[in-house]
């Protein structure tokens, strides 16, 4: 095994906003760092980095870590996180586990749950019209 197969890592920038109309919320989120793995051999992705999710209407926030698998042993796409109401500070809820697999949810009235995400049911997004789209919205700025 080398020990220099060659990374590429990218830095994303700016934030995202997710509006889950049904409940009326918006959340905003900013992006972890994606890295091209073992590029010359078998090349795998993984996520790393921190993400802060927010919601003003709830007055939650959730801070998330990708950890990046150490080079020897550890496991891949593993994630923890804290959930906190930001008005009071105090935390309702730890994450961990894996992010495309298995996650477990502690929360602060020491009820555990945990959530395969493989079973969850994918939900197509809806994206606005490009002509409705601000001028640095992803599908706007792929035109030019």
């Amino acid at each position: 095994r080398r020990s220099s197969d060659l990374s590429l890592g990218v830095t994303m920038i700016g934030e995202g906003l997710l509006c889950l109309l049904e409940h009326g919320e918006q959340y905003t989120f900013s992006l972890p760092c994606a890295y091209a793995r073992s590029i010359l051999t078998v090349p795998w992705v993984e996520l790393g980095g921190k993400v802060n999710v927010n919601c003003a209407k709830t007055g939650y926030s959730a801070a998330i870590t990708f950890h990046t698998k150490p080079f020897y042993g550890g496991k891949l796409h593993r994630v923890t996180a804290e959930v906190k109401h930001t008005a009071s500070n105090t935390v309702s809820c730890r994450v961990q586990g894996e992010w495309n697999s298995v996650l477990e949810f502690t929360y602060s009235n020491g009820e555990t749950k945990f959530i395969d995400v493989t079973k969850l049911p994918v939900t197509r997004k809806r994206v606005r019209p490009i002509e409705q789209q601000g001028l640095f919205e992803a599908r706007r700025s792929e035109e030019h």
